[in-house]
C-alpha cells in the first residue's frame, strides 16, 4: 500500500516542519520552500540542493493549483488564522482582522465545493473557533485537532484513524468519496450529508422529505444508492404521473389477460433486484395500492397481477414526498402500517432554498460548469471561445474573483445579483436555480455572440457578464409565475346541448392550462383555485382532474 499523500495549507513555514518530523511516512503534494535542507524528510532534496521538494500551499490560489494536479489527495492538514496581504485572502466574516483570523475557514468552503469527502484536518479547536452548533460540527469530513494533535504520537494517530475510515468506505463495491451530489456548506445540509451517508451503507427502507425541486430524485439516485455498494440498478418510478389503475402493474408488473389490455410485463421491484427502487410522491399512492405495497415489504415477494407465483423480493427501497406524511395518516389518506414499514426514524428531509440562500454561490458554480459540460451548450460554448481566440476544449467557471486564470470561459455576475438571488422566495427551489442560470448563462452567450457578429460589440472577451436586466426579468417570472392572479379560461368553447357540458370543457381548459403553469404540482393548483387545508385541497384537486377524464402523462 502506497503512503498517504497529504496536502498542508499554511501561510507560514511553522506547520511544515513540524509535519515533516511527525508524519515522515507520509507523501506532501506540492513544492514547500524551506530554507536550507529538511533533514527529518525521508522525501529530503540531494546534498547539493538547498530546497527540500516537499508540498505546502499558502493560500487558497496555490491550494487549487494542487488539488488540479492532485486528484489522489488522502488528507488535507490546514492551519485557520493566515497573515496575508488582503490581496491573497478569501472574504469572510465583515472585516480584515476576521479574515485573517478565520481565513482557514474560508479555504474550507472552496474545499467543500471542489472536493466535498476530502478529509480535512483543522489545526485548532471547538473552543478556540467557537464553532458549536455550526457546519463543521456537523460535517462528518472535517476533524478539529487542537493543541493536543501536536504531539507526534497523536497527530499520526488522528491522521491514520481518518484514513483508516476512509479505507473502509473505499474497499466496499461501488462505494466512493467522488459523488457529484451538491452538498452546500449550511448546518441543514451538513446534517443531511451524515445521515445519508450513514443510511447509504444500510439496507433499511429511507423516507425523504422535501419540496418539489430540492434534489430528493438525486440524492436518492447519487448517494443512498450511488454509495450502497449494491451491483443491481437503480429504479425511479414517479407515481404522480401513473394512472391509478396501472399502478399496480407497473410496480409489480403483470401477465397477459389479467385486465383488459395486459401484457406480460416484469414490474418495477423485479427491475431494481439487486439494487434500489425510488418511489417518487409515494403521498400520491391509492390506498389499496397501499395495502399491496405493505404486504410485498413485511415478506419480502412480490406476486405479478394474474399470476399465482411469487418472486422472492432483493430491492433497497427509497421513496420520497412533498407532502406530510404524518398528517395524510392522521385524515386517513395514507396508512399508518406503511408509514412505520418505511421507517420513520431513517427519515431524511431536505430543506428549501430559501433556508440555505448561503449556499446559492456554490450552488451556482457548478451549475454554470454543469451546463457547458456536454450537450448543445458545449458547442455553443466552444463556438464563443472559437471566435474569441481561446482554448478549442474550453471548460465553463463562475467568476468569483476580480481576474479570472488563464484558462476557460468565466462568467461574471455583478455583486448586487447575489443579494437579489439571496433575496428571492425560490418556490422551485435548487430546480428554478438551475434552471435560470442555465438559461442567463446561454443567453449571455449567444448574446455576445450574437452581437460581435453583427458588429455591435467588441471583441469577444474571456469574461462573460451575466445583465442585471435578464436576471431580473427570470426572477420576476419566477417558477409558479403570478399566483395572486385569479386564472382565467378560454371563452372559445364548442357549442353542446347541455350546460353542464360547457362548463366541463372549460373546467378541463382551467385544469389543462394549471397544470402546465405548475408543472403538475397538484397542491399549488390547489392554492390557485381554493382556499383552506393545502393538502386537502390538493386530494380535491386530483381527484377533480381525474373525474375531468385528464391524464397526467398525456399533458407531460
Amino acid at each position: 500500500m502506497s503512503a498517504p499523500k497529504v496536502l498542508v495549507v499554511d501561510d507560514g513555514d511553522r506547520y511544515v516542519e513540524l509535519f515533516h518530523a511527525l508524519l515522515r511516512d507520509y507523501q506532501y503534494a506540492t513544492r514547500c520552500e524551506l530554507p536550507g535542507p529538511c533533514w527529518t524528510c525521508p522525501h529530503r532534496a540531494p546534498k547539493d540542493e538547498p530546497r527540500c521538494q516537499l508540498t505546502h500551499a499558502h493560500d487558497w490560489a496555490e491550494t487549487e493549483q494542487a488539488l488540479a494536479r492532485h486528484a489522489d489527495l488522502d488528507v488535507v492538514l490546514l492551519d485557520v488564522a493566515f497573515d496575508l496581504p488582503a490581496t491573497r485572502l478569501l472574504p469572510y466574516g465583515d472585516d480584515a482582522e476576521t479574515r485573517k483570523r478565520k481565513q482557514g475557514l474560508a479555504i474550507l468552503q472552496r474545499l467543500r465545493v471542489r472536493r466535498p469527502d476530502l478529509p480535512v484536518i483543522l489545526m485548532t479547536s471547538a473552543t478556540q473557533l467557537g464553532v458549536d452548533g455550526s457546519p463543521l460540527e456537523a460535517d462528518e469530513w472535517v476533524t478539529l485537532a487542537g493543541e493536543d494533535a501536536f504531539d507526534a504520537r497523536a497527530l499520526g494517530l488522528l491522521v491514520e484513524r481518518i484514513l483508516a475510515r476512509d479505507r473502509q468506505v473505499s474497499l466496499r463495491p461501488g462505494l466512493g468519496r467522488g459523488t457529484d451530489y451538491l452538498w452546500g456548506t449550511t448546518t441543514a445540509m451538513a446534517r443531511v450529508r451524515r445521515n445519508a451517508r450513514v443510511l447509504a451503507r444500510t439496507s433499511l427502507p429511507v423516507l425523504i422529505e422535501g419540496e418539489t425541486g430540492t434534489g430528493k430524485s438525486a440524492l436518492a439516485e447519487r448517494v443512498l444508492h450511488g454509495e450502497s455498494g449494491r451491483s443491481g440498478a437503480f429504479v425511479s418510478v414517479d407515481l404522480s404521473a401513473i394512472p391509478e389503475t396501472l399502478v399496480a402493474a407497473e410496480l409489480f408488473g403483470s401477465t397477459r389477460g389479467a385486465f383488459s389490455g395486459a401484457t406480460d410485463r416484469v414490474g418495477r421491484f423485479e427491475e431494481a433486484k439487486g439494487g434500489t427502487l425510488f418511489l417518487d410522491e409515494i403521498g400520491n399512492l391509492p390506498l389499496d395500492i397501499q395495502r399491496l405495497l405493505l404486504l410485498a415489504l413485511q415478506e419480502g415477494r412480490v406476486t405479478r397481477l394474474g399470476e399465482n407465483t411469487s418472486r422472492t423480493l432483493d430491492v433497497r427501497l427509497v421513496a420520497a414526498t412533498h407532502v406530510d406524511l404524518a398528517s395524510a395518516v392522521r385524515e386517513g389518506r395514507f396508512r399508518a402500517d406503511l408509514r412505520a414499514r418505511l421507517n420513520p426514524a431513517s427519515t431524511i428531509r431536505l430543506p428549501p432554498l430559501r433556508e440555505r440562500v448561503e449556499d446559492i454561490e456554490a450552488l451556482v458554480a457548478s451549475f454554470v460548469e454543469r451546463h457547458f459540460a456536454s450537450g448543445s451548450e458545449r458547442g455553443l460554448l466552444a463556438e464563443y471561445a472559437k471566435k474569441a481566440g481561446l482554448e478549442t476544449e474550453p471548460t465553463a467557471h463562475l467568476l468569483e474573483d476580480t481576474e479570472p486564470p488563464a484558462r476557460g470561459v468565466w462568467f461574471s455576475w455583478a455583486p448586487a445579483l447575489w443579494e437579489r438571488l439571496r433575496a428571492h422566495a425560490w418556490p422551485g427551489n435548487v430546480r428554478e436555480l438551475q434552471l435560470l442560470v442555465a438559461t442567463a448563462c446561454s443567453l449571455s452567450l449567444a448574446d455576445a455572440l450574437e452581437g460581435a457578429e453583427a458588429g455591435r460589440a467588441g471583441p469577444l472577451a474571456r469574461v462573460v457578464p451575466i445583465p442585471a436586466r435578464l436576471v431580473g426579468e427570470l426572477l420576476a417570472s419566477s417558477w409558479l409565475g403570478p399566483e395572486a392572479d385569479v386564472p382565467t379560461a378560454t371563452t372559445d368553447v364548442t357549442p353542446r346541448d347541455q350546460l353542464r357540458d360547457v362548463s366541463r370543457e372549460l373546467e378541463r381548459a382551467l385544469f389543462m392550462r394549471l397544470f402546465r403553469e405548475t408543472r403538475g404540482d397538484f397542491e399549488r393548483m390547489a392554492a390557485r383555485l381554493l382556499t383552506g387545508d393545502p393538502t386537502e385541497n390538493a386530494r380535491r384537486v386530483r381527484m377533480r382532474f381525474n373525474q375531468l377524464g385528464l391524464r397526467i402523462r398525456e399533458l407531460r
